[in-house]
């Protein structure tokens, strides 16, 4: 319980009670309010392996729960209650106190001008008899499970989450390009990093167009014209690559269509097999080696995926509703 207590202590109550007044979240509940259902959730995901509303029943009647809210101290509310509430409930509450603890967290640190952002989406399947939203892919037993699709931009926390249930975010390309220029209006100075999720030739003019400093990779073979040549006089070595060309061209579509914008695109081999690798990016000034290394630290958010997903139980869904899952993808990322 202390470890919880003091991971709360970082968000002030009045600010709580605050973001409840901006979003009337409370407006029609008079029992389980949203500062209450906050921490409870909140402290069941640091305290629980497996979250359950059960096991948010029984830790809103224990002692330790009610040490950490004593304003609640006599309150009791059935499972059936509290996944109620969470069917019903505004996710604004809960997004208002996401973008706190980030913006807290980054005025705590010094931020550098050119933050390097990694995006990527992980997608949660289940049964379509158990959940009410979702898309389906197409053919055989695929079409029994609805998927649910979260794409985050993480730093070395998660900057941004944005929540996909509609058919046409199957596609990376479609949620991927609308949570970049998204999330990315208010501050162009940093670098977006994503893996090859992206191809479409409209969608890279969409990045330059929109002031979105981007690294990615682009198929080696890729439809092409030279705009400016190989700038490279000698091959670089990383230790993983050894980066043989540095050029600026222009890239066509399956129907021939040449792009807006030219683009850079740093061709290299990996020293461990030969295989040929392709990065792009429409940076003008960073040198073909850090191009590549900023690249590389795109892992970071698969180490990021992999964790909330073993160690906070992320693929497990308390609630079926859109409003259920996205309270606690917002829990989950606070």
């Amino acid at each position: 319980m202390d470890y919880a207590s003091r991971l709360l202590s970082f968000i002030p109550d009045s600010k709580l009670e605050a973001f409840a007044l901006n979003t009337s979240v409370d407006k029609y509940s008079k029992k389980l309010q949203g500062e209450l259902l906050f921490k409870l959730l909140f402290y069941c995901t640091v305290t629980e392996k497996d979250t359950s509303l059960r096991g948010m029943q029984s830790a809103l009647e224990s002692s330790l729960f009610r040490a950490l809210s004593p304003e609640n101290t006599s309150l009791t509310i059935a499972h059936s209650s509290i996944s109620e509430r969470l069917s019903t409930i505004k996710p604004e509450y809960f997004e208002k106190i996401f973008q706190l603890c980030v913006k807290q967290y980054k005025k705590s640190k010094e931020i550098a001008k050119n933050e390097i952002v990694r995006y990527d989406s992980t997608i949660v399947s289940l049964s379509s008899k158990i959940l009410d939203i979702g898309y389906n892919l197409k053919g055989g037993d695929a079409e029994k499970y609805k998927l649910l699709k979260f794409t985050v931009g993480y730093s070395d926390i998660p900057d941004c989450i944005y929540f996909y249930t509609a058919q046409t975010y199957n596609s990376e390309n479609v949620a991927l390009t609308e949570t970049l220029v998204k999330h990315n209006k208010k501050d162009k100075s940093n670098i977006t990093v994503f893996d090859r999720g992206i191809t479409s030739r409209a969608n890279y003019d969409k990045l330059t167009d929109n002031n979105i400093m981007y690294i990615s990779r682009l198929d080696p073979n890729a439809k092409h014209t030279i705009h400016i040549e190989n700038i490279l006089k000698t091959p670089v070595d990383t230790n993983t690559l050894t980066i043989l060309s540095d050029s600026w061209i222009y890239l066509y579509t399956q129907h021939k269509k040449r792009s807006k914008h030219a683009v850079r695109v740093i061709g290299a081999i990996k020293k461990a097999d030969g295989e040929k690798i392709s990065f792009i990016t429409n940076i003008k000034k960073t040198k073909a080696k850090e191009i590549t290394e900023i690249y590389k630290s795109r892992w970071e958010i698969e180490v990021f995926f992999k964790f909330i997903k073993q160690h906070l139980n992320f693929s497990h869904l308390l609630n079926r509703s859109e409003n259920g899952i996205k309270i606690v993808m917002y829990i989950t990322m606070i």
